[in-house]
């Protein structure tokens, strides 16, 4: 598998996990904006960055959403072990 390839497969691996909790809008960029179809707010908004597969979310988060960004993160990691991907 190319790195091509694997990156890939990472993004369609977190996208598969995530959509059916949270509207995934592609901003175009390289970039996907997660927003929880449970609330309206903006301020639980949560980035994932296609290439560098990390996730970000505003500092004044509401701490499920802090805890939502650990979660990814660490679902994350274990496709970058899998995919033989380090950062």
């Amino acid at each position: 598998m190319t790195k091509k390839e694997k990156h890939s497969a990472i993004n369609n691996e977190f996208i598969d996990k995530y959509e059916n909790d949270f509207d995934i809008d592609d901003e175009m960029g390289g970039r996907l904006v997660l927003v929880p179809f449970d609330t309206c707010f903006t301020y639980s908004s949560i980035d994932y960055h296609m290439s560098r597969h990390t996730v970000d979310a505003y500092n004044w988060s509401s701490s499920e959403t802090k805890e939502l960004v650990i979660e990814m993160e660490e679902f994350i990691d274990t496709l970058r072990v899998k995919y033989d991907l380090p950062e």
